[in-house]
This record gives structure tokens, sequence and C-alpha cells, in this order.
């Protein structure tokens, strides 16, 4: 009887600890998936992740998503960003899906915060400041030049996966072999 109550117990555990691990795998899915600037079914602007700097900068690292064909907006109303020194930096043409990685501005605390730095694009307007609080900071294997590759995110979610099966799968063979020994001695004590 004692062995059986045992074994409901170790049972429970391993639903607890089963449900842990997809919980956490489930919440690094949602940390690690760029935010959206908006509902807006053109073209709009994505912050992928950013990363800040010791010398008080952050390094913000964009994309975007065009749910139809290729575009090509030029610098203007419908393409700018702010402050004006980074005009010319951001992309013109917009390949079709979502794009991470298309290019990083380097903003101080005052252009984020004070001067309301963000790119407007088709009508979408992405305010920094909005992700810098918010969204996921970049995993340290994340390159920052002005053209990202934008394999950071993807490494990362595919590390989580890596991870998680493998807790998993050494979780399922723990239960095994406990479920396969027979009881100690003392159980019935």
């Amino acid at each position: 009887m004692a062995g059986s109550s045992r074994n409901t117990g170790s049972r429970i555990r391993a639903r607890i600890a089963r449900l842990a691990t997809i919980g956490v795998i489930a919440a690094l899915a949602l940390i690690f998936t760029p935010g959206t600037a908006s509902a807006n079914t053109g073209v709009a602007p994505i912050v992928d992740c950013y990363r800040y700097n010791n010398d008080g900068t952050f390094w913000v690292v964009l994309g975007y998503t065009n749910p139809g064909s290729q575009k090509t907006y030029a610098y203007g109303t419908t393409n700018q960003v702010y402050p004006t020194r980074l005009q010319g930096q951001q992309p013109k043409q917009f390949a079709a899906g979502t794009v991470h990685g298309v290019w990083t501005v380097r903003l101080t605390y005052a252009e984020i915060f004070q001067q309301d730095a963000r790119w407007v694009l088709n009508g979408t307007t992405l305010r920094y400041s909005q992700y810098v609080n918010y969204a996921q900071e970049c995993p340290p294997s994340t390159v920052l030049p002005a053209d990202g590759n934008g394999t950071g995110t993807a490494v990362a979610l595919g590390a989580a996966g890596v991870v998680g099966a493998a807790v998993l799968v050494r979780h399922k063979r723990r239960l095994n072999r406990l479920a396969d020994s027979p009881p100690s001695p003392d159980a019935g004590a």
C-alpha cells in the first residue's frame, strides 16, 4: 500500500515537472517572438530586440512585416525616422514576409524617452520607447551591425526547444527507472 502511494506521489511530481517544463518552453517562445508595431495590413516596422550599452545608449534591432508582395517606400513621409540624424539608414525595399535584423539604430536615453525617437513606415509609427521597456533584450549571439542577419532570435528559439526536449527526455527516463525499480525494503516501515 505504501508503495502505491509512493508511486502516486512520483507520478504527481512528474506531471508537475512536465507542466513546469512546458510552461518554461512556452514562456521562452513568447519572450523571443518579436513585437509588432500595430495591426496594420501593409508593411509595418517591428522591434526584434534591444541591447543596453554600458555608455547609457541602446542598440535597437529592427525588422518589418509585409503580408503582400515586395514594396518600395522612398525616404519621406511614408518612410522616415526620428531623430533625423538616422534618416537614410532605414531600408527602402521591403520583401514579402517577416524580415528580422534589417537594420539597427543606436540611441541615447534622451532620444528614446524625451525626443520620441521613432520609425514611421507606411502609416504605422513604431516608438522605440514602447519596446525598450517591454521588448526582449537581444541574446548575446545577436549580431548588431547596420545590416544585422536576424539569426539571434532563431538561435535562441532553437536552443530553447533543444533544452526543453532534453529535459523532458531525461525526466521521462528517470520516471521509467523509478517505475521499474522494486520498492525499497523499508517502504513498509
